[in-house]
């Protein structure tokens, strides 16, 4: 007897923990918040300021599983033709944390310097860093900005899975561009130009009630 209630409450534990984490995966549909948080990607301007843009593919598997929405654009300035790339992914917190671009680009043989903090002025904070990918014939620089918001602001966040753990939806921006003599000479960085106009466009794009 002692052991057939022992084996019950066992699987009721069992069934418990995997009904919770059902619905904290978004295992049979997905909710509200984050539906709706893919659907305001598209409201983002092709057109930012000085800055023109294009709309990417993204490969099969390459915004990560358990995401909700993402986007990929090319923007160019129209007077200085600096080229930044804006990739940007929502969901739940739990998939969106994970996965940060030294992990990502570090799989493909990247090296990533020591990362800094770009800060926008306004309370926006995004990690920053260069990657190299040295072949045979030719080297690769990138210098990448990143960071997460659960609809506040940008946070250059150190554990994003702990801080963001209780948000119905999270977001994570990539922006970079690759590196060159020409454009490392310039006085102005142009990720940190486009993030001064993009961040604005996305509070109000993504975060602002209509």
């Amino acid at each position: 007897m002692k052991r057939w209630f022992a084996a019950l409450i066992g699987s009721a534990a069992l069934i418990a923990c995997g009904i919770v984490h059902g619905y904290w995966t978004d295992r049979w549909s997905p909710p509200v918040e984050t539906a709706q948080a893919a659907e305001r990607l598209s409201a983002i301007p092709l057109e930012l300021g000085e800055w023109d843009g294009e709309v990417l593919a993204v490969k099969d598997g390459e915004a990560g599983a358990g995401v909700a929405g993402f986007i990929r654009r090319r923007y160019v300035h129209r007077k200085t033709g600096a080229t930044v790339s804006l990739f940007l992914v929502c969901g739940r917190p739990g998939p969106v944390s994970i996965h940060t671009p030294d992990v990502c680009y570090g799989a493909s043989g990247f090296t990533f310097s020591t990362r800094g903090q770009y800060e926008s002025g306004s309370g926006d904070s995004m990690w920053k860093a260069d990657a190299v990918l040295t072949k045979a014939t030719e080297e690769t620089r990138l210098r990448v900005y990143w960071g997460w918001s659960d609809g506040s602001s940008w946070m250059a966040a150190d554990d994003p899975r702990v801080q963001f753990a209780r948000r119905p939806v999270l977001h994570k921006l990539y922006v970079q561009r690759e590196l060159s003599e020409a454009s490392d000479a310039s006085r102005n960085e142009p990720c940190e130009e486009f993030l001064q106009t993009l961040l604005p466009a996305l509070r109000k794009a993504l975060f602002t009630s209509s």
